[in-house]
């Protein structure tokens, strides 16, 4: 009965959540986006209402979730206040304060319902707090370095890539002298 009632204002705030309406438009992570992002609510709303959470533990799985499915990572401070908001609003519904609940979506920016489509059933959830090391995507180094090298602009050159954090790579470009 929470799930139920608690899903629908997990939606709410996170068709309201910028960084992840902006992943999902420009096609962040895998295809699929807004189905993710659709799947990503069921799992944040299980989380919260099968689990004793906090803010800073809800901000880890929400940061985790931009990073792992949508390859996103949010200097913004919005992981924490769309935890912080999640959490409000989870103990609101909890205390049964229906009519401060209430006044309160109602307060919030409207937008689109993008979130609130059907999701098919052969759907799988978000794998949330996997090793972020562990790469599952890969592809053959002869078309990345003939791409590296390919460009269409002969005033630039590719440097070699450097590793920066792990998971991460740092390409860098210089011009021809």
């Amino acid at each position: 009965m929470l799930f139920d009632d608690f899903k629908p204002i997990v939606d709410t705030v996170l068709n309201n959540w910028t960084a992840l309406q902006l992943a999902v438009e420009h096609g962040m992570g895998a295809p699929g986006g807004n189905q993710t992002a659709q799947l990503m609510s069921v799992y944040v709303t299980r989380f919260c209402v099968e689990n004793i959470v906090d803010a800073d533990e809800l901000t880890e799985v929400l940061e985790d979730l931009m990073d792992e499915e949508f390859e996103t990572v949010c200097h913004d401070n919005s992981p924490r206040e769309v935890a912080i908001l999640l959490l409000s609003f989870l103990n609101l519904l909890k205390d049964g304060h229906h009519e401060e609940l209430r006044n309160r979506i109602e307060a919030m920016p409207k937008c689109q319902k993008w979130l609130s489509a059907p999701i098919p059933d052969n759907s799988a959830p978000p794998q949330s707090h996997g090793n972020p090391d562990d790469d599952t995507t890969s592809s053959s180094g002869e078309d990345d370095e003939s791409n590296m090298n390919d460009t269409s602009n002969s005033n630039i050159a590719a440097e070699p890539m450097d590793e920066g954090e792990p998971g991460w790579t740092v390409v860098r470009t210089r011009r021809k002298k």
